[in-house]
């Protein structure tokens, strides 16, 4: 009886917290490859995708998402990096040269815009910025797009997928991802060096020195677990890095 108690106090304790150790299973074998910043989730647009959650308190509502990606090969248009799990509030896709969006349920436009280009095979920087009803997309730092909202309180899902539209085969894109980080507020963007100071850097979320934004981190995949250049098939899960919620 006390083991039990135990471990519902547990599982009420870590939903509070929101611990490091939490991660939500993935349903694909995972394929790493070596970045910079150690190892980098591959997905090769055949069928492989990954389930994440950002595990918050309350909803995300003003926000900031940005990671790495490597444009890795031919995709047709709108084939999924991001997708929110529920709706179309935040849907991240490429076709073989752009980067594009699809904010329907944020209060964006109806249809997909296109973003920015996206070299191939070369590493950049993305970061995307919602605060009250503007949403921006900058890339490697510089402002791509700016957006209007025509809601200020619309809701971010905190359950999404990477590399697919549904559960596996659908819109598979071809790509790599390092440093995915997920912020409950919209980063400051004057002076640009904020955002280099911000994103480009590491951050320790358990650092108590000049972290303010590092309070409302809510999401951290680092994808350095794994084994390069080969499936993971013992890997079943995403590490989340960030301790805020």
């Amino acid at each position: 009886m006390k083991k039990g108690i135990y471990i519902i106090l547990l599982l009420i304790l870590n939903h509070f917290t929101s611990v490091a150790q939490i991660s939500l299973p993935n349903l694909q074998a995972l394929q790493y490859e070596s970045s910079d910043l150690g190892n980098a989730l591959n997905f090769d647009g055949t069928g492989t995708y990954a389930l994440g959650k950002a595990y918050v308190r309350d909803s995300i509502v003003d926000f900031t998402i940005e990671f790495w990606i490597k444009n890795t090969g031919t995709d047709v248009a709108n084939d999924r990096v991001y997708g929110s799990y529920f709706n179309n509030a935040l849907q991240i896709g490429k076709s073989t040269t752009n980067l594009t969006l699809l904010t329907t349920d944020l209060g964006g436009p109806a249809t997909w815009q296109t973003v920015c280009a996206l070299p191939s095979n070369i590493w950049v920087h993305i970061a995307i910025i919602r605060g009250g009803t503007s949403l921006k997309v900058y890339k490697n730092a510089a402002l791509a797009q700016t957006y209007t909202l025509t809601s200020s309180s619309s809701i971010l899902p905190s359950f999404f997928r990477l590399g697919s539209n549904v559960n596996g085969a659908g819109a598979n894109a071809n790509f790599t991802i390092d440093e995915l980080r997920i912020w409950k507020f919209a980063v400051p963007t004057t002076p640009t060096n904020f955002i280099q100071k911000y994103m480009y850097s590491g951050i320790n979320p358990n650092s108590t020195v000049d972290q303010n934004p590092s309070t409302k981190l809510v999401l951290y995949y680092k994808f350095d677990q794994g084994i390069l250049d080969q499936d993971n098939s013992g890997e079943l899960g995403l590490f989340n890095s960030a301790t805020s919620n």
